[in-house]
This record gives C-alpha cells, sequence and structure tokens, in this order.
C-alpha cells in the first residue's frame, strides 16, 4: 500500500516485511505498506530509516515497492522518512505544476521533461518563452502562491469529463492533482495541501534545449537558501567594490574592461620587449629561450621573431619546474626535434614541417643537455 498518497504529511509507520533479499546493492526489502516515495515521475526517492538502518535507495517496479538497505531486517517494522526532505520536494514539486498549467494555459506549450533532483530543478517545454514572458509567468506563479488555493489530489472513478495534463500515457489507476483555475495533471507524487505552503517561486535559469526550453527553478526552501547565498555573494563583491549592491554589475562591467584595456596594453609592452631582445641577438644556428610566463599568442610571436635570427631552428619554453609548453619552428623539418625530444622525455604535442608544439615533462637543464648533444 502507498501510504506516501494518502497520508502525505506523516512521518513515521508501521508494516510487515513481506521479502528480505540479497542483491548488489544490499538488501531488496518489500513492505505491505510504505511510507517511502520511490523514485519515480522525475522525482528522487524519500530519505529516510527502516529499524534504525538507512534506506540507501527506493524504486517501483511491477507496482512493487522496492527499499535498499546494507543490513536485513524481518517481521514488523518501524519507518521513518526524512520530512524536511520530504516537504522541501513537495513545495517544488507542486511549483512546478503551478508553472506548467500556466504555461500550458497562457501559451498552449506542453510540458515534455521533468527533473526534482538534490542539485537542481528543471521542467522543458517543447517552445521558447522570451525573457519578458518568463518574468510574466513568474510573477503570475508567485500570484497563484499568494491566493493559497487548494492542491486537490485523487483516483477519479471516471475520467471521461476530466481534462488533464499528461506527459506519457498511463496504465492502471490514474492520480490527478488539480488546482482550481489553474491546473489538472497526472501525478504520482506527493505535494502541498495549498499553493501558500510552496512559499517562494524562482526562475533561476533558462536555457535552449532540444526544440524547446529548459528553465531551471527554485521553491520554498531552496529558493530561500538560494537567495540567501547569492545575497551573501553580492554583499561581498558589493564591498570589494565599494559599490552599491544594486550596482554590482555595471561596477563589475568597468572593472572587465579597465581589465582588458590593461591586458592588451601589457601584451603591447611584451611584443615591444621581446622585439628588442630578438633585435639584440646575433645570427646563431639554433636559439633557445626559456619563459616563466607567456600566453600562446605571444610565444608564438616569440618563435617567429627568433626564428629571424637564427639558421635553423627556433623554440620557446614556458613553463617552470619540469613542465613546459612548447613551440618549435625551423628552417628544416620540426618534427625531427619532435621525434627527439620524444625519445628522451614525456611529450605531449604535433604540428606541420614549420612549426610544432605541445608540452614536455623535462627541467630546464634536462632539455639543454639533450640540445647540447
Amino acid at each position: 500500500m502507498k501510504l506516501y498518497d494518502r497520508y502525505p504529511y506523516e512521518k513515521q509507520f508501521e508494516a510487515q516485511v513481506l521479502s528480505c533479499v540479497p542483491c548488489d546493492q544490499g538488501y531488496d526489502v518489500i513492505l505491505d505498506q510504505t511510507l517511502f516515495f520511490p523514485e519515480e515521475g522525475g522525482q528522487n526517492c524519500d530519505r529516510g530509516t527502516i529499524n534504525g538502518k538507512e534506506v540507501t535507495y527506493v524504486k517501483i517496479e511491477d507496482e512493487m515497492i522496492h527499499h535498499y538497505l546494507q543490513e536485513p531486517i524481518e517481521g514488523k517494522i518501524q519507518g521513518e522518512i526524512d520530512f524536511a526532505y520530504r516537504y522541501n520536494n513537495m513545495q517544488n514539486h507542486s511549483g512546478e505544476h503551478i508553472l506548467s498549467g500556466l504555461i500550458d494555459r497562457i501559451y498552449g506549450y506542453h510540458n515534455v521533461g521533468f527533473h526534482l533532483g538534490d542539485h537542481e530543478i528543471t521542467a522543458d517545454y517543447d517552445a521558447m518563452l522570451t525573457k519578458e514572458q518568463l518574468v510574466f509567468i513568474e510573477q503570475k506563479v508567485q500570484q497563484i502562491i499568494y491566493e493559497n488555493l487548494p492542491i486537490h489530489c485523487f483516483y477519479p472513478d471516471d475520467l471521461q469529463n476530466i481534462d488533464y495534463r499528461s506527459k506519457k500515457s498511463i496504465d492502471g489507476p490514474l492520480r490527478i492533482v488539480e488546482i482550481p483555475g489553474v491546473d489538472c495533471c497526472a501525478c504520482c507524487a506527493p505535494h502541498v495541501k495549498t499553493t501558500g505552503e510552496i512559499g517562494v517561486f524562482k526562475i533561476v535559469k533558462a536555457i535552449k534545449h532540444k526544440q524547446g526550453m529548459r528553465i531551471y527553478f527554485l521553491c520554498g526552501q531552496r529558493a530561500i537558501e538560494d537567495y540567501q547565498k547569492k545575497h551573501e555573494q553580492v554583499t561581498n563583491i558589493s564591498n570589494l567594490l565599494s559599490a552599491p549592491v544594486y550596482e554590482v554589475s555595471c561596477y563589475v562591467e568597468k572593472l572587465l574592461i579597465d581589465n582588458n584595456n590593461l591586458q592588451q596594453r601589457i601584451a603591447l609592452l611584451k611584443k615591444e620587449m621581446i622585439e628588442r631582445q630578438c633585435q639584440s641577438l646575433p645570427i646563431k644556428n639554433i636559439q633557445i629561450v626559456f619563459e616563466e610566463d607567456l600566453d600562446r599568442h605571444l610565444q608564438q610571436y616569440y618563435v617567429n621573431q627568433l626564428l629571424l635570427k637564427c639558421e635553423e631552428m627556433a623554440v620557446v619554453f614556458v613553463g617552470d619546474g619540469d613542465c613546459y609548453r612548447f613551440m618549435l619552428a625551423s628552417y628544416h623539418d620540426a618534427r625531427a626535434y619532435l621525434h627527439v625530444f620524444q625519445e628522451h622525455f614525456e611529450v605531449k604535442g604535433g604540428g606541420k614541417k614549420d612549426m610544432v608544439q605541445g608540452t614536455i615533462r623535462a627541467t630546464q637543464q634536462e632539455i639543454m643537455q639533450v640540445f647540447e648533444k
């Protein structure tokens, strides 16, 4: 018996063990009745204990609910679910019904996917909503929450006169979750009694997904915790920048522009420095340079400048210790030098006849010894 259908607010229950079978996950336990909601309908299973032993997973298969534990149990048991976790899921699942019901009624777009996990909650739709539509629908969801409408969960005797949503065809008894004037949907999960219990609804992200859109959202306690974390981060940034909280993005944008301009100026100065260093060099057969910090663009520029000051090959190593990023240019075949590196060291890389590049695990001294040979 699915006690979570009838008593979604209960925390404890008694039951009789029907079977307890060893399996790869420990022991597979079937009870004559349970409060544990199994993983189903896009929602994670309940957490909790049976006889004080942790239930690690709950699934439903052929209408039988399987509880997985690390130790065997038998006879009459005492079960207890983690109600804070259950209620959190109830708030978010009920919030999704309001969201999907309103999107269906206002825009005619259908919910085609749902995931209620521990780290994120998503709902998928078969069309895109604009930024303005998302703001509007978020406000409408919150309005329904404020109205504190009843949420009715039931098994109807006759479905002919009920217009309900469903992502897939369902065999067996159909459970309906109804919010008057908002949504009527087939659903197997526990829900809160009224929309007011959801508390807060917030869309946190929306992206294109397949042919439609995926909306990330949070309700209730999860939304509050998310706000607290983000508020703390914004406040910290505000203090670091000495900027008003509501102007933080403008200050950060200016900081990024200034930083980009500074990076460009530094790159220009480094180019000028490379040019001066190369101009002062005598013509040699091979030119080798070790640098601690150069980006790839400047490294390639350095190699090209060095090649003008040599007759055979130029190479620039960037790094420190025993790992370097290298670029090697040659008037002959640069790949031959790459093969020499590979004979002596751990090397990843490749290239063409005129230039090769990659990474090499070796010290500067070890590398120079190979060149001297």
